[in-house]
């Protein structure tokens, strides 16, 4: 037998080989999909029959119950009074009828927004750098920091403004110190897992120079990570205002009391006028954060 022929030979045995560990490891990834669709469907089962889904009357006439609840918040405007006196009913007035009103609870829910974001956007970016694995070698310090940010991140807002009403009084203040919390512990983990990331060239030459610790971060981390922080600093105020709004129906002060006053007078389509105005100032906040993100990735290109 020629060398060619002892080459081909065991090519071909090569390949032989390789296509039966191709099957093999083809065969075991479809057997763990089929496992993980398999766990998740059970898991999705057993959660249907432990909430009692199926039993509830919530889906017996599922279409009529929204049609309903569409049409009471649904107002009754007039093409030919659109634009008449508040006491005119079919007006866009008389819908927003206590307008000036709702625009200072929302200045109200604007302000614990942005003081609640700026604060605990703050602490969260200064417990980052210790909560990061690459910047903080100390192991016990940094568990300790990643599990008082999962602390802070996973007791509900709504629970956090029931204990700061009772501590504060109900008001704004309760509402501000939740989003303070809630907000270190959310954007805490975020921000720290950006550090992760960071390069450490720049820290170590910083170090060659004789940086200390601040200047390492100042100039060695947070400029590589800029844009990032503040996109999540931002998307954080957005989520920041809807729950402000949300906190007020328990007392946390802000536009949620017209909220918690609608539903309770069972004014529906009260309840989509205020809605709506929260849209529209949540949309006007994405802009400017938008803006605000171009500019700075553009001054930073």
């Amino acid at each position: 037998m020629s060398v060619s022929a002892l080459f081909d030979a065991e090519d071909r045995r090569r390949a032989a080989v390789f296509e039966q560990d191709w099957r093999k490891r083809r065969l075991a990834h479809r057997l763990q999909n089929l496992g993980w669709l398999l766990l998740v469907s059970a898991l999705l089962a057993v959660s249907l029959e432990l909430s009692e889904l199926r039993n509830s009357s919530v889906g017996l006439g599922w279409g009529e119950r929204v049609a309903t609840f569409v049409d009471r918040m649904t107002p009754h405007l007039r093409a030919d009074e659109l634009f008449a006196s508040r006491n005119t009913d079919g007006s866009l007035a008389s819908w927003f009828y206590d307008l000036p009103l709702w625009l200072a609870a929302i200045r109200e829910t604007v302000a614990m927004a942005i003081v609640g974001t700026l604060v605990g956007g703050v602490f969260a970016l200064s417990l980052s750098f210790l909560a990061a694995s690459n910047l903080n070698a100390n192991r016990p310090l940094r568990v300790l920091i990643r599990r008082s940010l999962d602390a802070a991140r996973t007791i509900p807002d709504v629970i956090l403004a029931l204990i700061f009403a009772s501590a504060f009084s109900l008001g704004p203040v309760a509402g501000v110190l939740t989003l303070i919390v809630s907000t270190t512990g959310s954007l805490g983990k975020l921000f720290s897992e950006c550090m992760e990331n960071a390069r450490i060239r720049e820290v170590e030459a910083i170090v060659a120079t004789g940086g200390n610790w601040l200047l390492q971060m100042r100039f060695g981390v947070i400029p590589q990570l800029l844009p990032q922080l503040v996109s999540y600093w931002l998307l954080r105020l957005e989520l920041n205002l809807s729950a402000a709004a949300a906190l007020g129906i328990v007392g946390a002060g802000g536009i949620g009391v017209e909220l918690q006053r609608a539903i309770s007078f069972t004014e529906f389509d009260t309840y989509l006028a205020i809605l709506l105005l929260i849209i529209a100032c949540i949309t006007v906040i994405d802009l400017v954060s938008e803006r605000l993100r171009h500019r700075l990735i553009g001054a930073m290109a």
